[in-house]
């Protein structure tokens, strides 16, 4: 494995092979002689395949990664592939939410009882990561909460512990439905093509959830005593077509409350321009009425027009600014002057 060390005197980056582990290395750039102390190899702390004997099960996530609770215990949501219906040694979870502990064991799941058909119609259940949210008044304080391709939004409980759960909290798999999980919106997310459903992980503000499915408005979902709005509170007037939107929440606390999305126009692959796309689009939404649009970059496209926007790519919001990475560049949207 081949690292960087830097020369303090002209910070040059000078390539050295760990393997080889020296004791010092010469700048070539200013002669300098550097002290370094370069370990040999890198183990990963943790390695858990989801799928171990089977196929497929990946994490992939879309633009969401790993949640982690106050324990220290990581939850992802898995891809299309193989699951063991016997509970007896079940070693794979296609289509699952799973949690890990932080050593890598495999302490509770959720898999919907009809995992073999959203297999087979390729709607992977971890199209979109999962959100752990703020604690809950009612009770299920510990709420966990994603969306995949199969059009429905699953809220689960969890809890904190670092052992496996026997029973599941989490919910386990029930051949006959998904009664024993704490709230499921079926079909909630009808649209889009080749396959429809969500692709992005949600965000939260002020007991609210907020959704960006494919071909479909942005969507806000109210949190009462735990649960969800069976409906949208408020919906953006906008529709976002594939992959929908890309979504961050900026606020003053519990105030000032903007939902900031991108949305993409067309697909160019890994090309920077195609005939087939249009520049993409930065808006900004009052996150207490999606039906406030309060700024879109192509209002005065002269100024503001972004480039091709990037798939999955999730706007950052940092010290009044936002920034946006596309195709070919970082763009910066602050306040005018």
């Amino acid at each position: 494995m081949e690292v960087l060390a830097k020369c303090p005197k002209c910070d040059a980056g000078l390539p050295v092979d760990a393997a080889d582990a020296p004791a010092a290395i010469k700048c070539g750039r200013c002669g300098r002689e550097i002290p370094l102390h370069v370990t040999p190899s890198v183990a990963p702390l943790v390695a858990l395949n989801l799928s171990p004997t089977g196929e497929g099960g990946g994490i992939w996530q879309a633009n969401g990664g790993p949640a982690a609770d106050a324990a220290g215990n990581i939850y992802v949501v898995t891809g299309d592939g193989t699951f063991d219906t016997n509970n007896n040694n079940r070693k794979n979870y296609g289509d699952s939410y799973v949690k890990i502990s932080p050593s890598g064991a495999i302490l509770d799941f959720f898999t919907p009882h009809d995992q073999g058909n959203i297999d087979v119609n390729n709607f992977d259940l971890g199209a979109a990561g999962p959100m752990i949210l703020p604690n809950q008044p009612g009770p299920n304080p510990n709420l966990l909460i994603s969306a995949g391709k199969n059009n429905n939004i699953y809220l689960l409980k969890y809890d904190l512990s670092t052992s496996a759960s026997n029973p599941t909290v989490m919910g386990g798999f029930n051949s006959r439905n998904d009664n024993q999980i704490v709230q499921s919106l079926v079909d909630i997310f009808p649209f889009g093509t080749p396959e429809p459903g969500n692709y992005s992980a949600p965000v939260y503000y002020n007991s609210t959830v907020y959704f960006g499915p494919i071909r479909d408005n942005i969507q806000a979902f109210s949190l009462t005593n735990g649960l969800l709005s069976t409906a949208p509170t408020s919906r953006s007037s906008e529709v976002f077509n594939y992959p929908g939107a890309s979504m961050a929440i900026s606020a003053n606390g519990a105030s000032n409350g903007i939902l900031w999305a991108v949305q993409r126009n067309g697909d160019c692959g890994v090309l920077i321009t195609c005939p087939s796309a249009g520049p993409g689009v930065l808006k900004a939404y009052d996150a207490g009425n999606l039906g406030n649009l309060l700024y879109s970059s192509d209002d005065v496209p002269t100024r503001d027009t972004l480039d091709l926007a990037s798939k999955f790519s999730v706007p950052l919001v940092a010290n009044g600014k936002v920034v946006v990475a596309s195709m070919s560049k970082l763009t910066i949207y602050g306040l005018l002057q």
